[in-house]
């Protein structure tokens, strides 16, 4: 859990105007304090979880926005020989890994468009179909394919990288290259950074949507537009940037976040969007807007400072745009996290305490009930970009979680059963 004090939590909110004095101060205070908090074990959970992978040292998946498993069984990993303590090399490849039920390899396929903290979105799209992005070295650009776990090839390619997807009606795409520049963490290294004018570009840049059957693409929401809506007086000297576009359940509205950065300092907001229209709203603009996920089609749950300028788990309605605290602040004491929800539960993690552990907890985000299933020990070598958060995912009946880790010093895919 989070073991960190009021005092030090507000200490450390005043130093996110200063990022880069908060980070040295950062790293020096958790080396000093893990020396008192440390444990004698490496990880404790309420059932053993099982890894996924091949002679390879190293596996993982992604974000906590999908599940790498389909009702079959089958389970999607991206797995390397080669550290994962170090940022993602140009020259090293990663597998692209399906495992059947019985954990042996069904498929393998190379991709050079990865990540630690999102690999390269690979997820299902039918029990047989993954998308993934990938970079095409002739066209010089990103790009995304369809694999057949059946046929075992690209079935389908489309000249946009994904991010979300919608079955296999469309899917939402943004610029990875402007994500490398400004957030190198879930960016790709194949191109170079984008220069000042092409920053400044703003309304050539944003959302896209891609039609599935033909390819076609269309710009529905570009970063000029957002900047126009309720603008600040930051948004005139700052960068901007789209992430973490997350489609509803029925697939007529999706989320995503608008990001203004100057000189270091982020202010965040969050926005819904019309698939069809494009239409806008603002759900969320008090600065901060860290993970989210749809509950249901018509309620956000997410980790951001809300009324009151508090941070929390919040409950947001789309609808009337109120706001209510998960659990009246029973997950005050973890912090933040990355909540994923299966019905009336979501599971979320923590970053590392003093011990420098890592929190699995279990919700029902209607009732607020909170359940700790496990911790799990994160070393000091995994740090920034190379960090290793859980990520949590249900499985998709909601009897197991899946989560990263490198609580045995290799960073590694784990599934794990959840108790009755």
């Amino acid at each position: 859990m989070s073991s960190y004090n009021p005092l030090e939590r507000t200490i450390a909110r005043f130093l996110g105007r200063f990022p880069v004095v908060k980070q040295l101060a950062k790293a020096s205070y958790s080396r000093l304090v893990y020396f008192k908090s440390k444990k004698k074990y490496k990880s404790q959970s309420v059932t053993m979880p099982v890894s996924f992978t091949t002679h390879a040292d190293n596996s993982f998946f992604g974000y906590y926005d999908k599940s790498p498993e389909n009702s079959k069984g089958w389970v999607i990993a991206c797995t390397t020989s080669n550290t994962t303590n170090a940022l993602p090399s140009l020259n090293q490849r990663v597998n692209l890994i399906v495992f059947d039920v019985d954990g042996e390899v069904l498929l393998s396929q190379k991709i050079n468009a990865y990540n630690w903290q999102q690999a390269c979105r690979a997820h299902w799209l039918t029990n047989d179909l993954i998308i993934y992005n990938d970079f095409d070295s002739q066209k010089q650009h990103y790009v995304s394919h369809v694999l057949s776990v059946e046929q075992k090839e690209i079935v389908k390619s489309f000249e946009y990288p994904v991010q979300d997807s919608f079955k296999t009606d469309y899917f939402l795409s943004l610029n990875y290259q402007r994500l490398m520049t400004l957030r190198p963490d879930y960016g790709y290294r194949n191109l170079p950074n984008l220069n000042e004018a092409e920053l400044n570009n703003l309304k050539q840049d944003g959302l896209w949507k891609v039609d599935y059957k033909t390819g076609e693409a269309k710009l529905l929401i570009s970063l000029e537009r957002a900047c126009g809506y309720k603008p600040k007086a930051e948004f005139k000297q700052g960068l901007h940037k789209f992430n973490h576009a997350m489609i509803s359940p029925n697939g007529q509205q999706f989320i995503f976040m608008h990001r203004c950065l100057v000189n270091g300092r982020r202010f965040d907001r969050l926005f819904l969007a019309d698939v069809a229209t494009g239409g806008l709203k603002l759900l969320a603009d008090y600065g901060m807007v860290s993970h989210c996920f749809w509950a249901d089609s018509n309620t956000i749950l997410g980790y951001m400072r809300g009324p009151g300028e508090k941070d929390a788990y919040w409950l947001l309605d789309i609808i009337t745009g109120e706001f209510t605290q998960f659990g009246a602040g029973k997950l005050e004491k973890y912090g933040d996290g990355h909540p994923h929800v299966y019905g009336d539960w979501f599971i979320t993690d923590t970053y590392p305490n003093k011990a420098r552990m890592q929190h699995l907890i279990l919700c029902n985000w209607k009732t607020g009930e909170v359940k700790e299933l496990g911790e799990f020990f994160h070393g000091f070598e995994y740090v920034g970009e190379t960090r290793c958060d859980l990520h949590p995912r249900f499985s998709p009946d909601g009897k197991a979680v899946f989560f990263d880790s490198v609580f045995t010093g290799q960073r590694q895919l784990y599934r794990m059963e959840l108790p009755e």
